[in-house]
Parts: C-alpha cells; sequence; structure tokens
C-alpha cells in the first residue's frame, strides 16, 4: 500500500446552474511534504465544516484503481490526482479490504479510518456533471474513505502505507456503504456497523436512530387485543374522503402513538359470514389525547369495469358508521412513521388518499413547535377529490418552515391554478428536483403503487440514500425498485419447501413450491389466479382461505392467526405439500 500523491485546495467561488457555490472540492497535488494535522493538512481548506471535516473526517482518501473506471465512464482522459476532491491518493487500499477502524502508518502520522465519503453536489460540480451524478457515484460503491488523525506529522507522495492494527469484527468500508444505501431498515445489518470499531460519533447516532426505527413498534403504551371505540362525529373533507373521530367507548386515557401509524378495525358487516379486518391510517397528530381520527376513502369499481366490486369496508363505513357507532379497534401500530424529536429536513410525498399518514407527520411537526422544516407535496385528479387542502394551506401561511405543492392531474374548470393547486400534472421526480433546492432531506412516501413506484425509483436515481426513504406500502420493496427480484422466503423454510406441491383446489390448479416465489399468494399469482388480498403483510385477512389439507409455515407473524382451519396466503410459506381454497 503506498501513497501516491497529496492534494489541496482553498475555498473559491464557481457558478453552478446559475448559482454561486463557494467550495473546496477543486484539489491539486502538493508537490513537497505536507503537515497533516487534527482537522486538516496545511494549505487545505473546507467551505461547509458541517458536512466535511472535523475530527472524524479530518482527511479523505481515495483509491487510485477507480481512475480508470470513472475515466471510461465519463469518456474523459487521465484525471489528475485530487480530481475526486481527495486529500491522500492511495494505491491497494479499496473499499472492499479497509475495515472501520483500521490504523495506519503514512509517513509520520498515524491515521485511522472511521467511514465512507457520502457526496454532495459539489462532486457533480468538480466532475461536470449533472446533479444525479452524486447518486450515481453512491451506487458503484467506489466512494473512497475517511481518515481521523491519531498523531500529527508531515506525510508526502511516495509513502509506504503499512496497516498498524485491524478489528476484523469492524465492518469494511464496502459492507458500510451497503447497509447505508441498502439495508438501513435491516435491524441485523445496522448492529453490525455499529458494532465496529471507534465507530464515529455523528455515525453511531445516526446508526442508532436507524436501527430505533427498523425495530418493531407497537405504539407507546398500547393495549392488548380490541378496544371498543365510539364515532364521536364524522367530516366529510371531499367528494371521497370523510374523516371519523373516535373516542374510547370506557372513558379511559388514550396511549399515544407516532405520528404515520395505523389502527385495525374488526368490523362485523351486515351480510358477511364472519368479521373483517382493515387498516387506515391516523390522520391526525398524537397531541390530541381526547380522540384519534382516522380518513377513508370510499372506493368504487374502478373506470370501465362496473364489474367489479365496491370497496366493502370503505363502503361500510361511508355510508353506515356515523355518530354513536361502536367500532373494535386495536391498538396503534406501524414502522412507517416519523420520529418526533428529530429535526431533519422532510419531504412528505402523497397521492390521492395517502395524504393520510402525511398529515399526521405535519400537523405534528406544527403543533410540536419544533421549526422542522417540511415540504408537503401531494397529487390528486381534481379539487372535488381533494382532501384537507384549506387545512395546509392555513399551516404554510402560520408557518414559515412549511412549504406546500399540490399537482392536480385532471383539473375541473371551477379548479383556480395557484389557489387551490399550485400545478397541472403528476407529482414525479422532475417536479421535486423543481422545487428543491437538493436531495438532502428524508423522504416519506404513501400513495398508490404506480406513483410509490415512480418516486422511489427516481429518489434513488436522484441520488437519495434507500436509508432517507421511508414509505407506506403493503408488499416488498422489491416490488418498488426497478428490475429487482423479490427476495425469497428465510432460508430454513426454503430449504424445507423443496420438491414440495402446492394445490389450488377451486381453480384445479397444481404447482411445485418455488421458495422464490416469497408466499403461497405470489405462487398463485405467478399460475395467472387472482386471490383476493389487500395488505400483503398478515394484517387484514382479506387473503384468508381454506386450508384443506397440509401444513405451513408463517414468514412473518400474523397480526391475528385465521380462524383455523384457513391460511393467510399472503405470508404462508408450505411446510408440506398443501391444499388451499383458491
Amino acid at each position: 500500500m503506498q501513497l501516491l500523491s497529496v492534494s489541496a485546495s482553498q475555498v473559491k467561488e464557481v457558478i453552478y446552474q446559475g448559482k454561486t457555490v463557494r467550495t473546496g472540492i477543486f484539489k491539486d497535488p502538493v508537490p513537497e511534504r505536507v503537515m497533516v494535522r487534527r482537522l486538516n493538512i496545511d494549505g487545505d481548506d473546507q467551505a461547509d465544516r458541517n458536512v466535511h471535516g472535523g475530527f472524524d473526517m479530518a482527511v479523505y482518501a481515495y483509491p487510485v484503481e477507480h481512475y480508470a473506471f470513472w475515466e471510461r465512464e465519463l469518456g474523459r482522459e487521465a484525471f489528475p490526482h485530487g480530481q475526486f476532491g481527495e486529500n491522500l491518493t492511495v494505491s491497494g487500499m479499496s473499499e472492499d479490504t479497509v475495515r472501520v477502524g483500521d490504523i495506519c502508518r503514512i509517513g509520520e502520522t498515524l491515521l485511522q479510518v472511521t467511514q465512507p465519503r457520502i457526496p454532495c453536489y459539489k462532486l457533480a460540480i468538480r466532475m461536470e456533471q449533472g446533479l444525479d451524478f452524486p447518486g450515481r457515484f453512491q451506487q458503484t460503491g467506489r466512494m473512497g474513505f475517511y481518515f481521523r488523525v491519531l498523531e500529527e506529522g508531515e506525510v508526502g507522495a511516495g509513502d509506504p502505507i503499512e496497516l498498524i492494527e485491524r478489528d476484523e469484527r469492524s465492518v469494511t468500508i464496502a459492507e458500510f456503504i451497503r447497509v447505508y444505501l441498502y439495508d438501513a431498515h435491516d435491524p441485523a445489518s445496522l448492529k453490525r456497523v455499529l458494532g465496529s470499531r471507534d465507530l464515529g460519533d455523528a455515525w453511531r447516532v445516526y446508526l442508532e436512530k436507524m436501527l430505533k426505527k427498523a425495530e418493531p413498534v407497537t405504539g407507546p403504551a398500547g393495549w392488548e387485543g380490541f378496544r371498543t371505540f365510539v364515532v364521536d362525529h364524522k367530516v366529510r373533507e371531499s367528494e371521497t374522503i370523510t374523516s371519523f373521530y373516535l373516542v374510547p367507548k370506557d372513558g379511559e386515557p388514550l396511549p399515544g402513538f407516532l405520528p404515520g401509524q395505523f389502527l385495525t378495525f374488526r368490523l362485523l358487516l351486515p351480510a358477511h359470514p364472519r368479521p373483517i379486518l382493515r387498516t387506515y391510517s391516523l390522520s391526525d397528530s398524537p397531541h390530541h389525547p381526547e380522540y384519534y381520527r382516522v380518513s377513508i376513502k370510499r372506493l368504487t369499481p374502478p373506470v370501465g369495469r362496473p364489474d367489479l366490486p365496491a370497496g366493502l369496508a370503505s363502503n361500510y363505513f361511508a355510508d353506515r358508521v356515523g355518530p354513536g357507532s361502536d367500532l373494535c379497534v386495536k391498538s396503534p401500530r406501524g414502522k412507517f412513521y416519523l420520529d418526533p424529536t428529530e429535526n431533519t429536513p422532510v419531504v412528505l410525498l402523497s397521492g390521492g388518499v395517502g395524504l393520510t399518514p402525511t398529515i399526521s407527520m405535519l400537523n405534528a411537526i406544527v403543533e410540536s413547535g419544533s421549526g422542522r422544516a417540511v415540504w408537503f407535496v401531494h397529487g390528486t385528479r381534481n379539487g372535488r377529490e381533494h382532501a384537507m387542502g384549506q387545512h395546509v394551506r392555513r399551516l404554510a401561511a402560520e408557518n414559515e418552515n412549511v412549504h406546500v405543492h399540490v399537482s392536480y392531474s385532471r383539473p375541473l374548470p371551477e379548479d383556480v391554478e395557484g389557489h387551490t393547486y399550485d400545478s397541472r400534472g403528476r407529482v414525479d421526480i422532475e417536479r421535486l428536483k423543481g422545487l428543491l433546492p437538493a436531495a438532502a432531506y428524508d423522504f416519506y412516501l404513501c400513495g398508490p403503487p404506480a406513483f410509490m413506484k415512480a418516486l422511489y425509483n427516481g429518489l434513488l436515481e436522484w441520488g437519495v440514500p434507500e436509508s432517507r426513504i421511508y414509505y407506506e406500502f403493503f408488499g416488498p420493496v422489491s416490488a418498488l425498485k426497478e428490475g429487482a427480484e423479490t427476495a425469497g422466503p428465510p432460508e430454513q423454510v426454503a430449504v424445507r419447501g423443496a420438491g414440495l406441491t402446492v394445490r389450488f383446489a377451486k381453480s384445479g390448479l397444481a404447482a411445485d413450491w418455488d421458495p422464490s416465489e416469497g408466499s403461497i399468494l405470489a405462487l398463485a399469482e405467478a399460475q395467472g389466479l387472482r386471490p383476493d388480498f389487500s395488505c400483503r403483510t398478515g394484517i387484514c385477512h382479506t387473503c384468508s382461505s381454506e386450508l384443506i389439507q397440509g401444513e405451513v409455515d408463517y414468514l412473518t407473524e400474523p397480526l391475528d392467526r385465521p380462524d383455523p382451519g384457513c391460511v393467510l396466503i399472503c405470508v404462508a410459506a408450505p411446510r408440506t405439500n398443501v391444499v388451499v381454497g383458491v
């Protein structure tokens, strides 16, 4: 391992996309030996010390082996050392081999590896690329890494790099990058990074918060089983959405919840043989201990398909549930929520009735008085279907930290652009780029599948790390990702399931169990069948089917086990050959 070059620069101003930007990324090689200090190297400066520099990011190193890749990728001639804004251009130190906590001797200095480099838009300026370049840079994993300075001293080009100490339990920089980009919702992966030696304080705080979000949450001090609530009153929010204000029948205090979580209802519907379960997001902030609110859209048959049924539960709520109605409700729960203790700027993205959890988040931010910067971006068809629009506009008018943008895909003649809505069309990534100064936000998404998929992939391509995208989506994340394959079930189930057969009794079809399908529901869909489903997470019981023969394993433990002799096919895999009533 060897130090090939030492580079430095002073802050300068450049024009980028019509704006003046101060940056220290234009580094040039320094021919003489240079003193490395605790917070930087002599002759080098940083424009934004909140993002670059500090004890854990004192010196940035980049492997020379990546230069050839970027020269080919961008069709450029040989780059000079320092091209990527690094202080040290090194050889023999790749992200796959360097570990967090590694201690290295370079010249007279003693340096310790701390973390990967997370690029900002200034790298795009340096590389003469568009704003998507930092995202492309991240996706390759060729990001380099930072050192903290344990002992000051001089370094120079040609110095050997000696590994003094290593803890094999620490993650490599490549593993760190993978967790940050792809596995930040996986508790085991987060714990592995957190177990690394001498992890920087900022990263430790961030990863511990991510771990808190990744682990199951049922809401503060919830109750067991179902509890009876009474509808206090209902409010029509639009032609399709109605809000229901619920108070506990027993008069006991309500536990708090996290903005974005949902309630589960057990409904006894007329002429329906057994109860059905439905989940609806809480649509107000937790700062109202006297009630819970849910806002429900009446689901009608799809346009052009009057033969298909309307939404069973939503129409029951709209037509049959009113003041004085009793409802059986489970405690608030859900992993899609806004952490009220955070102060990171957020973008709340919603389509249609997907605004219900984001309204809860918005109200929580405003009512907490935190001043947290928030963009509320919503898309709907027109003013008749637009719920809570005046409420959101009022919050924006009264709070300078709140920004709003509403798009109508099919505005009506009475809808006024610039008043009831801000733009015509759909909410997409290009619209976000026009609204936001950069991608440095936490993004919360809820809406129809097409809306979710387009924005999720657009954000990734824009350079937003997957760890900063939160979503309410009933299905696997692989269904959101472009070109992604659905993950199979856990290994122990996959092995047990090898060579088994699933028979679908009502349709007369049978199929060999393929563990990569992930569930009996997915296997049925692969055969062209269309069983009923809703949540795909074992909550709503819409997919409950008769288990005529055999045994199953649950890949995710259901909220409630189905009736005896039934199976929730959305989260089940066969343990033996099975016959189901599909």
